[in-house]
């Protein structure tokens, strides 16, 4: 009974309101001390993190296929309602709008209140508390500092403004105790500190266990991402659903590219990719994309390549719930310009169309009988890519181009090309304006419902692409306001 009511409050207690989850009272504390009592009760809670991550309200839609793809423009705003139009005219004040910025600010901060909970009961065991020792005690440390500074950069991104824009004054809380009664709005420089300094130290905590501890199973996609009977349990197994060193390492470069740090990214990219020749990660074949004639074939969202994603059984329903009875919301736009001249690019004749309902793949379920449809359903269908190793070839492809080396950037986007199945070729002569914009179409192509496309025009200061004719920005348009909640709370 004891331990029912410890799940009970754990449910509980990644639930609450912000204001409510401050308020510790002395009962709270007195189940807390049971539910951190052995080291099981540590993998509960840590697990319960990975359980609202991928909520509706961060990446089991908001922060994929949702909220941050709209606002990125990869869906047709005709064929959308009024209220999800509003979005993808940045109309943050809206009735239908704000209550989904509420909903992403409201998750993240409670997440990352459990995270600091986490780390507050860990720090202060010793590592023989843990089965697996100081191994064990790193990486759930490990995993809690990176989630904190994931959900510090995820909020940062939309509610301040970029780094281009020389903005150095207060934007978000960064949140590191527990409770933090009146979280403190910092300066943008102090904040992007903050998420580099958490990131960095979760990449060094992790790496022991990732590299060394877990690697038996760790170099290959179906142990990343399944359950694999070599891993010494279930808690250290499926590396590549949970926080690991690879896609802290990923996520760094991700976030010096953001902050304009283009020596650092490159640094981080680099990691991966080294990991990728080592044959870590791999393309997914094209025999899997795109390269045959029945869909029930393909990976929709190409496991092989993800260094990190969350994991939701209910993908599938919140998709068609989100759908509702209607054949038109969430169709595609620009297809045939952003694909011009690369029509035999398996992210266009493999992802996009198969139903005849101009929506994009990855997150449709198979339709199909077969058992490969239903491995696809299972496998497949849970998982909430973040991040994937082809980032790393645009953001080292990007810092080559900025430093003049148009070869070497030119180099990697051939690669990256090819294995995506186009088959023309960028010339080594290409002039600098040129090679911008198709790597701007390149990054667009690979982000499509991924939630990545808006923050790749924000972080650039750009108008976002719109087909022939870009979709003009301003201020107003590129950082979201505080919710109503937050500025009530301030005053």
């Amino acid at each position: 009974m004891r331990k029912i009511w410890i799940s009970i409050f754990w449910s509980l207690f990644l639930l609450v309101s912000c204001d409510n989850f401050l308020d510790v009272s002395s009962d709270n504390e007195v189940v807390e001390d049971e539910m951190f009592e052995n080291y099981k009760g540590v993998r509960m809670s840590v697990n319960g993190i990975y359980n609202a991550l991928s909520s509706t309200d961060l990446y089991g839609k908001n922060l994929t296929w949702g909220f941050s793809s709209i606002i990125g423009h990869n869906y047709d705003e005709m064929y959308m309602p009024l209220d999800l139009n509003a979005i993808a005219q940045f109309n943050w004040e809206s009735s239908y709008v704000e209550p989904i910025t509420e909903s992403i600010w409201k998750k993240a901060y409670n997440i990352i209140a459990s995270c600091n909970n986490i780390i507050r009961q860990v720090e202060k065991k010793d590592s023989t508390f843990f089965e697996y020792g100081e191994v064990e005690k790193n990486m759930v440390l490990g995993e809690m500092y990176g989630v904190r500074a994931l959900l510090h950069f995820e909020v940062y991104r939309l509610f301040a403004p970029a780094p281009v824009k020389g903005y150095k004054g207060k934007t978000i809380p960064y949140s590191r105790d527990y409770p933090d009664h009146q979280p403190v709005h910092r300066d943008a420089d102090e904040v992007l500190d903050l998420i580099v300094g958490d990131m960095e130290r979760a990449k060094g905590l992790l790496a022991v266990c990732d590299t060394v501890f877990c690697v038996s199973w760790n170099k290959t996609f179906s142990g990343r991402t399944q359950l694999e009977s070599s891993a010494v349990n279930n808690f250290f197994a499926c590396r590549g659903t949970r926080m690991n060193f690879w896609s802290a390492a990923g996520l760094l470069a991700r976030i010096y590219m953001y902050r304009g740090n283009e020596t650092k990214a490159y640094e981080n990219a680099n990691i991966v990719y080294q990991m990728h020749l080592g044959r870590w990660f791999q393309w997914t074949d094209s025999f899997y994309q795109g390269d045959i004639a029945d869909v029930e074939y393909i990976h929709p969202k190409r496991p092989e390549e993800i260094l990190l994603c969350f994991y939701n059984t209910k993908n599938y329903d919140n998709w068609e719930a989100s759908l509702g009875n209607t054949s038109y919301y969430f169709r595609m736009k620009n297809m045939a310009d952003l694909f011009q001249d690369d029509e035999d690019d398996f992210r266009l004749v493999g992802w996009y169309d198969w139903y005849g309902n101009g929506r994009y793949l990855t997150w449709i379920r198979p339709t199909g009988t077969s058992y490969l449809a239903d491995e696809v359903r299972n496998q497949q269908g849970p998982l909430l890519p973040v991040i994937s190793f082809p980032e790393m070839y645009h953001i080292m492809a990007e810092c080559l181009m900025n430093q003049g080396n148009v070869n070497g950037a030119v180099g990697l986007l051939n690669t990256l090309r090819e294995n995506r199945g186009v088959k023309s070729w960028i010339a080594t002569t290409i002039d600098p304006d040129s090679l911008k914009e198709i790597l701007m179409k390149d990054i667009v192509r690979e982000t499509l419902t991924s939630g990545q496309t808006f923050f790749l025009f924000k972080r650039w200061g750009r108008n976002i692409y719109n087909g022939m004719s870009d979709i003009v920005m301003d201020a107003n348009k590129w950082t979201i306001p505080l919710p109503q909640s937050e500025v009530s709370y301030q005053l």
